[in-house]
């Protein structure tokens, strides 16, 4: 089934392929804590909100240290 834009969960592929990253690198991201993630039951599922702001933090993070060259 693929991703749509309004999609408020997503599965761990899905959110692999939206940071275009392997889905093992997902998984991986995720069983560190690194990717908010919410187990429902045996089912993983990344909310796309707390993933965009993951992402915001990441790119200000990035972008917070390349200032400083």
């Amino acid at each position: 089934m693929p991703m749509t834009d309004d999609a408020v969960l997503l599965t761990v592929r899905e959110a692999a392929a939206f940071l275009r990253i392997s889905r093992n690198l997902a998984y991986e991201l995720v069983a560190r804590g690194e990717i908010p993630a919410v187990r429902l039951g045996r089912v993983i599922r990344v909310p796309r909100a707390a993933l965009d702001r993951w992402l915001e933090a990441q790119s200000a993070t990035r972008m917070v240290g390349r200032s400083g060259h």
